[in-house]
């Protein structure tokens, strides 16, 4: 009876955990020395890095006397419903401690707030209309009597911003992250930490609508890709106890393939890789395989087109220009700052202020890198390539 052919344990669409992640203790000890310190968070990282993972990994994984939640509130479309998620998300953090104190200060809110449910998915109110913004002002203070340091995990909030501000509720916006900023920096808010990440940065959205200060409290942790040594060890983990054998020879190749070492982009190549060996029932991959599992993940242009709809959705009325520099980058190689600047000030752009600043938000969320002084190329071959796709013609 033949042996049943077991694929790596990868996971290409939602965050890594257990086997699939790969845990970078200097990141989560960084992390809790920060927040020991009475620092607010912000996760800057490229995309596709892994902040989601880091993130869970930390609020899974917390120190003695703190209790965290994690949290995508990417649906979230107005202030109030923020407020309600946030009060919620406070309970629930506060449920999961193991603490005497915590239990009797949870016990106390379910009579006070008449709840009659509290579980990992949410919480159930009795009918009794809250304020939320108020009742989330009230109950942070009150936190040091559950004698538990809480933890709030929000990601993608830069899109509640840019939600907001695209439909025109700017002021509510606005409004939303003063109070946010109050809260941070009210001496009666010491038991609580925010944190925030998001796919595109949040610098970036709160630039747009003028009010950079809002923000420039926030402790920013920096999250990049895999060390080289790292990389191994992941793609090691993800093939532990599989079919398919890798050489350190054809590892050393996949790197050198990817050469921008996201966990996502080590995933689809290991994906890519197993579909092929197991048609041909080969489990030794082969160098030559390597390049032809390459294209054939560029082909898929659902692994990358959220690149550009990311683009398409946060600089809706800059995305031309930002484009252009990118088709640029992809048709020559490379593009200056000379280059960049020609292409600014044409008539149809005219952005002789700004202009870099866009550069600059493509390098940190990962599409272009400085390669030389004033010298800008993709950080990944497959962005390179699979902007060739979408634009083959440049004139």
């Amino acid at each position: 009876m033949e042996k049943p052919w077991i694929s790596p344990d990868t996971i290409t669409g939602d965050a890594a955990t257990g086997k699939r992640y790969l845990r970078r203790e200097y990141i989560n000890e960084t992390f809790w020395r920060e927040v020991r310190k009475g620092n607010h968070i912000l996760f800057v990282a490229p995309r596709r890095v892994g902040k989601t993972s880091i993130m869970k990994d930390l609020a899974e994984n917390c120190p003695e006397g703190f209790a965290a939640i994690y949290q995508n509130i990417e649906g979230v479309k107005t202030g109030n419903e923020f407020y309600q998620r946030l009060f919620s998300l406070i309970l629930q953090c506060i449920d999961r401690s193991p603490v005497a104190k915590a239990k009797a200060f949870v016990a106390n809110c379910r009579k006070k707030y008449n709840i009659q449910e509290i579980t990992r998915s949410g919480i159930k109110f009795g009918e009794k209309e809250l304020n939320y913004e108020k009742e989330v002002r009230e109950i942070i203070p009150q936190l040091r009597e559950a004698e538990v340091h809480t933890v709030i995990f929000l990601d993608e909030f830069s899109e509640v911003i840019n939600k907001l501000n695209q439909k025109g509720l700017q002021e509510e916006a606005v409004a939303l992250l003063h109070t946010l900023r109050e809260i941070r920096s009210d001496d009666n808010f010491k038991q609580f930490t925010l944190v925030f990440a998001g796919s595109v940065g949040l610098e970036h959205v709160v630039t747009s609508i003028d009010r950079p200060k809002l923000i420039n409290d926030l402790h920013p942790i920096n999250t990049g890709p895999l060390t080289d040594a790292e990389a191994s060890q992941l793609i090691l983990q993800l093939t532990d106890g599989v079919t398919i054998q890798l050489s350190a020879e054809v590892t050393e190749a996949i790197k050198t393939t990817i050469r921008h070492l996201l966990p996502y982009y080590i995933q689809l190549m290991l994906e890519e890789l197993d579909a092929m060996a197991k048609v041909d029932q080969q489990p030794r991959i082969k160098l030559e395989m390597i390049n032809i599992a390459f294209r054939r993940v560029l082909k898929k242009d659902k692994n990358f087109e959220d690149w550009l709809e990311r683009l398409k959705s946060y600089y809706v009325e800059a995305f031309p220009f930002i484009n252009e520099i990118l088709v640029h980058t992809a048709h020559n190689g490379n593009i200056t700052v000379r280059e960049i600047y020609h292409k600014a000030i044409q008539e149809k752009y005219q952005r002789t202020e700004d202009y870099m600043n866009f550069v600059d938000q493509l390098t940190n969320d990962g599409y272009l890198t400085e390669t030389e002084n004033h010298v800008y190329s993709f950080t990944s071959p497959f962005l390179h390539q699979f902007w060739l796709r979408k634009y083959p013609i440049y004139a």
